[in-house]
């Protein structure tokens, strides 16, 4: 508290009070304060308006102790040494009192030892002496004094206790018991007064010493404002997260401090205020400096507590994995900026190590359980009808173009392995980008500690250190095997889950069973979409990763190699559930009749539409479609093109298979409750019953056709051009398998219908009791003949409802047939009378015509060698013999004239019955 004494010289005023500032808020204890009554008036009146009236106890004690010093230095010496004490004044303030005679507090050995510090003994013997002779000679004036004075002592001594005892036992005595000896009154108007001066002037002296204090401190805070308002404003940008203003403000806070002290404090020290023989006056500037000094050490406390809160933020961000690398290049550069006891890249590097290894983890053992609690699910097999109806339900999903495969068999456990596969390449993909980045700016010097900071192409400072240039090289050489581990760990994860062996290994073998991580009872068409998504993901994933160029490129061959391994892997899974499927693939037949197509059935092309799917996705899953955003293919590898086509043609043999099965089976359709055993044609009444096996075996026998004409063809030229090999000689092959299969079919149709036939020709050949020899000349042609015919009328009404393309054949083969059947019984029949002979060939000659346009070569041949074969055993009879052969020709010129009458009537007879063996264009004249 400063204050005010008019004219009086402010440093004399400090030495003679014994103060260091003006300010003081205590005060030390004078010299004999206790035992010494200083009159006061004079220095209190010297300053009667000054700011000393807020404290009077401190003025009034700081006077007395300058009277008493003063009366103490002019008083004699008692042991009669020295003339007077004067150079007590430059002792310890606090061992005045214990040299002072008056004093309570006095010490005879520390008195000696201050005053008299080179006394010998004869001084000390002769200040005995001399201290005797004064004691003696105040004693003897004493006494002189009382003997003079005695009556006078005895009247005031009586008269002092008479009034006295007036006044203690009087009843209005004042020094009564009750009234406190006459002090009560007093004291309660004092207690009373003091109170009242409490309530008026003690607000207003605190008030006054308040006010003070703020202007003294606002002095010095306006000038120090940006200081003492830097913790509030660091935590203000701190919380509204502008670092960098907070960084810029506590450098400039730091600057001043260190290096511009002088506009921060009130007070500048002087060149010699800390020397030896510095003056009052610099020593009470020197005490303000240092107050201040406290005081902006306490708030540079305060300033470094917040930057340390920062700085543990700032730690904190850069440990969080879901920010961008900008911001954490830009919150690292921060924290090098402060210089941290810990390297801010070393701590983001780590933690992005053990945020990677950790999130793997977690991803790969939540996918492993959720996989588990499927695979549980999926432990009861389906049957084959099931495994046909998914199929079917996968065919019905390429149809509808949608390549929504969700609720379909297995679709949770694909859908599984597929977000595992995601979730670790996004792991990857997003932390390793920033950790690599950061890893590669520290090893340029951009994110160095002790190197500059500020450019992305700056060189490490010219004073780094030595071990700081070791500790750099040892984190550039541990983030380097920090990216490699976590690389080798997602490599890793990936190859035990998918079983993966080198392409090289495996390319040379035959293909490899079903992993145990595929879903049970996957269906080829759902799990190739699958396994193209997980290839996708995989694939996107490696690519971002690869164009980081990890380590020098070290860990791209170690990522391209999973791929690859990954691709070859799904391919072999895409071939065994291919070959799987086609095995059951004519379970979905519900010979469904195709109108774009006839008579063929709908299956084919559910069957077409299968293998181009699968050739497609596994060409994709090879790696033959470049997922970049653009239509582009590439060749894929031999091992590839070896398992498609492998798979492909086995396939293909399968569903041939397939097709000859469905046609000797019993109609079971998948759903009953929707099929129908009744197949309606388009646009007309006509129905077959697939129930029936010449249906099955007549469309089977179409299919086969039309598979073999059409279908094989684009599909062979599909895999061609996918796959860049040749493949005439293998659809020579399958289209030689499938000429075969269709014989087989259409043989057995045949056959069964050449017996009815058959048995007709015997029964009525030779079981109707006809004599061949000796029946006379034909006059219409026989029965069996009409039934034989009528029998492949049936026939061709039959095949002609079911299919039509197949009527000239089918009707040709039973011709053919029919030839046969009639050679061979001819041939059981001895001889042939003239009657015999020309009725065998009004009724081959009958059925000749009749069936023309389907009459073959060999069925030409083979009604030759029966037109043989009755000349051969033409007999001629006993009434003829004698005539000569001339005779015997014209004979038998007239007979044949009236057999081609007959053959004549009969054809007339017959032309409606046999109207279906005539050509459209005689049937449309007939008409």
């Amino acid at each position: 508290m400063a204050l005010a004494f008019g004219d009086l010289d402010e440093a004399l005023m400090l030495k003679t009070y014994k103060l260091e500032t003006q300010d003081a808020v205590t005060w030390s204890e004078a010299t004999a304060e206790d035992d010494i009554d200083v009159d006061l008036s004079t220095a209190t009146a010297t300053a009667p308006n000054t700011a000393a009236s807020a404290k009077p106890s401190a003025t009034t004690k700081a006077a007395a102790a300058a009277a008493a010093l003063t009366n103490l230095a002019e008083q004699s010496d008692p042991l009669g040494l020295r003339p007077h004490l004067g150079h007590v004044r430059d002792l310890d303030p606090a061992q005045r009192p214990n040299i002072l005679l008056s004093s309570k507090q006095f010490d005879s050995k520390l008195f000696l030892s201050s005053v008299h510090p080179d006394a010998t003994f004869a001084d000390l013997s002769r200040g005995v002496r001399f201290l005797h002779q004064s004691v003696e000679q105040r004693s003897e004036a004493l006494k002189v004094l009382v003997e003079q004075n005695f009556d006078r002592f005895v009247a005031v001594k009586a008269t002092t206790d008479g009034v006295y005892r007036e006044m203690k036992e009087s009843d209005d005595g004042p020094l009564r018991e009750d009234s406190d000896y006459g002090a009560k009154e007093l004291k309660e108007q004092l207690a009373a007064a003091s109170g009242k001066a409490d309530q008026v002037f003690t607000p207003l002296l605190e008030n006054s010493l308040k006010t003070l204090k703020l202007r003294s401190t606002l002095g010095v805070f306006e000038r120090s404002k940006f200081f003492f308002n830097l913790p509030g404003t660091l935590s203000e940008n701190i919380e509204a997260g502008r670092y960098d203003v907070a960084l810029r403000d506590y450098k400039k806070g730091k600057f001043f401090l260190e290096s511009k002290p002088g506009q921060l404090f009130a007070f500048n020290l002087p060149p010699a205020a800390a020397g030896a023989g510095a003056d009052a006056a610099a020593r009470g500037t020197l005490r303000q400096q240092e107050q201040q000094q406290r005081i902006f050490a306490k708030v540079w406390d305060a300033v470094e507590g917040t930057m340390q809160q920062m700085q543990t933020r700032l730690f904190a961000m850069i440990q969080e994995p879901k920010r961008s690398v900008e911001e954490q290049e830009k919150t690292i550069e921060l924290l090098l900026e402060l210089n941290p006891k810990e390297d801010p890249v070393a701590v983001f590097l780590e933690s992005q190590r053990n945020h990677m290894r950790s999130l793997m983890k977690k991803v790969f053992d939540s996918a492993s359980k959720r996989m588990q609690n499927y695979a549980v699910q999926e432990m009861i097999p389906l049957d084959e009808k099931d495994k046909a109806r998914n199929l079917q339900a996968c065919i019905r999903v390429l149809q509808a173009h949608s390549k929504n495969f969700e609720k379909l068999h297995g679709w949770e456990h694909w859908q599984a392995i597929h977000d595992m596969v995601r979730s670790l390449s996004d792991v990857i993909r997003q932390l390793m980008p920033s950790f690599w980045r950061i890893a590669q700016d520290h090893a340029s010097g951009r994110l160095e500690r002790g190197g500059a900071a500020n450019g992305a192409s700056s060189k490490l400072s010219t004073n780094t250190s030595v071990y700081g240039q070791q500790q750099a090289e040892r984190l550039n050489a541990q983030s380097r095997a920090w990216a490699m581990e976590a690389i080798e760990s997602y490599v890793s994860i990936l190859s035990k889950f998918f079983s993966l062996t080198d392409v090289g290994i495996l390319g040379r073998q035959a293909l490899s069973p079903l992993p145990s991580w595929v879903p049970r009872d996957s269906c080829s068409v759902s799990a190739a979409h699958w396994m193209r998504g997980i290839l996708t993901e995989l694939n996107e994933a490696i690519r971002d990763i690869c164009a980081l160029n990890v380590g020098g490129g070290a860990a791209n061959a170690s990522l391209k190699s999973l791929l690859a391994n990954a691709r070859f892997n799904m391919t072999e899974v895409l071939c065994n559930l291919w070959e799987h499927d086609a095995a059951i693939f004519h379970m979905l037949e519900d010979w469904t009749l195709d109108t774009d197509a006839p008579s063929t059935t709908l299956f084919l092309r559910d069957l077409a539409l299968f293998q181009r799917n699968n050739v497609k996705e596994a060409f994709s899953i090879a790696g033959g479609k470049v997922e970049d955003g653009k239509a582009r293919e590439r060749s894929i590898p031999a091992e590839f093109t070896g398992r498609i086509k492998a798979s492909f043609l086995n396939g293909l043999y399968t569903f041939l298979d397939g097709l000859v099965q469905l046609a000797f089976s019993e109609y079971d359709p998948l759903d009953p409750t929707t099929s129908t055993s009744e197949k309606v044609f388009a646009d007309t009444n006509v129905s077959i019953d697939v129930r029936e096996l010449d249906a099955r075996i007549l469309l089977g026998v179409t299919n086969i056709d039309h598979l073999r004409r059409t279908v094989l063809p684009a599909l062979f030229q599909l895999i061609s051009d996918s796959l860049h090999v040749k493949m005439a000689e293998d659809l020579k092959t399958v289209e030689e398998v499938a000429q075969q299969l269709d014989g087989i079919l259409f043989d057995d149709y045949v056959k069964r219908k050449s017996d009815i036939i058959s048995d007709i020709l015997q029964e009525g050949i030779l079981k109707s009791g006809i004599n061949w020899s000796t029946i006379p000349k034909p006059s219409e042609v026989h029965p069996f003949i009409y039934n034989a015919l009528l029998a492949l009328v049936q026939v061709h009404a039959q095949v002609r409802a079911v299919a039509k393309p197949l009527v000239n054949r089918t009707i040709t083969a039973l011709l053919e047939q029919l030839a046969q059947v009639t050679y061979e019984c001819f041939m059981e029949v001895p001889r042939f009378g003239m009657g015999g002979m020309l009725q065998a060939t009004l009724e081959i000659e009958f059925v000749h015509q009749t069936l023309a346009q389907y009459v073959s070569e060999e069925a030409e041949q083979r009604l030759n060698k029966v037109y043989a074969l009755l000349s051969s055993k033409y007999q001629r009879s006993s009434s003829s013999k004698g005539g000569s052969a001339a005779d015997e020709a014209e004979l038998i010129r007239v007979e044949l004239d009236a057999v081609k009458k007959t053959l004549s009537a009969s054809r007339r007879m017959t032309a409606l019955e046999y109207l279906c063996f005539r050509p459209a264009k005689s049937r449309s004249a007939k008409k």
